[in-house]
């Protein structure tokens, strides 16, 4: 049996694959998802753990501790699948953000609506556990989106990426049974 973060990794590390260093990314050099900036920012907090100075050298044992310790923050997501895709959102644009995303989402299907501030509070988690999980999905897919695209039209350099995006956003995690 695994577990709700191990699904998640094996999801997100899909999508993010190994070492790039794509010039126009202003994340820099990243590798399984793990930017320079944060690996750095890990290093300084954990010396003790000795991973490389260089996210090129990290392994995929070590951004999966990086994963556990700094990305997880679904337990409390009833649905197992909604949990995936917040992980993943957060990989790929912050956990702020992933929360925000979850927000607009669940406003999509609520009313009055929940406040877009970015905090996983009980009202947050309430109002996203008491969605039914298809419909949520669908929604914070296309919230997902429509983030991309604002994205791109706020940066078109960034326009690169969109097809990536798009094909990510629109991504739905399948969880194995027994999770």
């Amino acid at each position: 049996m695994s577990s709700v973060l191990d699904e998640a990794l094996a999801f997100t590390l899909g999508n993010e694959g190994g070492y790039v260093n794509h010039p126009a990314d202003p994340g820099g050099a990243t590798n399984f998802g793990i930017i320079q900036k944060n690996l750095t920012k890990w290093n300084a907090a954990h010396p003790e753990l000795g991973f490389p100075p260089s996210v090129r050298d990290l392994t995929m044992d070590q951004a999966r501790t990086i994963y556990r310790t700094e990305y997880w923050r679904w337990d409390a997501i009833a649905d197992p699948a909604i949990a995936i895709k917040l992980f993943d959102i957060g990989v790929n644009c912050g956990t702020g953000t992933s929360i925000r995303l979850l927000q607009r989402a669940v406003n999509l299907l609520v009313n009055p609506p929940i406040d877009t501030d970015g905090k996983l509070g009980p009202g947050t988690l309430g109002a996203a556990n008491a969605q039914a999980p298809e419909a949520l999905m669908q929604a914070l897919c296309r919230i997902q989106k429509e983030h991309y695209q604002s994205l791109v039209a706020s940066d078109p350099s960034q326009s690169v990426f969109l097809k990536g995006w798009l094909n990510r956003a629109a991504r739905i995690p399948e969880v194995v049974h027994g999770v």
